[in-house]
């Protein structure tokens, strides 16, 4: 509210909106490529590589999710401001977490059980998208002066 009314003539996918999404969108294919060759690079079976890049794969869409709150603003701005986007991330963690271990539906989506570690490292590849999209956003920033 503390802010003009947005032009109804201007689109919702500005330049600066295109940007950011190409930029995240580049960044997500680039860590989960590096996460599964790396895993596979590591001697991980080619399972546990799926499922850990799954895993990255959501959770960067998390994190991105967050960021694309504001197309200028960064993400430190009050990141948790937004109650429904927290209880819908909280709601997806809990579906992923059924997806990864309730047998029923680790048969179904050839998934298993993965280990604090596993997390650990697929949260880390994910949260590398943040400070690729608020320096991003830096970039808009100036080059709308």
């Amino acid at each position: 509210m503390r802010q003009p009314p947005r032009d109804p003539r201007r689109g919702i996918f500005t330049r600066p909106v295109i940007g950011l999404m190409l930029t995240g969108g580049i960044w997500s294919t680039l860590v989960n490529l590096g996460l599964f060759g790396g895993l596979l690079a590591a001697g991980r079976p080619v399972e546990h590589a799926m499922v850990l890049t799954f895993l990255s794969l959501v959770l960067i869409q998390f994190f991105k999710a967050y960021s694309f709150r504001s197309e200028r603003h960064s993400l430190l701005r009050r990141p948790f401001a937004n109650r429904w986007l927290n209880l819908a991330i909280l709601w997806e963690l809990l579906l992923l977490g059924l997806i990864i271990y309730l047998p029923l539906l680790q048969q179904a989506f050839g998934t298993y059980d993965l280990t604090l570690a596993d997390w650990g490292l697929a949260v880390a590849a994910a949260a590398t998208v943040l400070p690729v999209m608020e320096l991003a956003k830096l970039l808009t920033r100036r080059l709308a002066r």
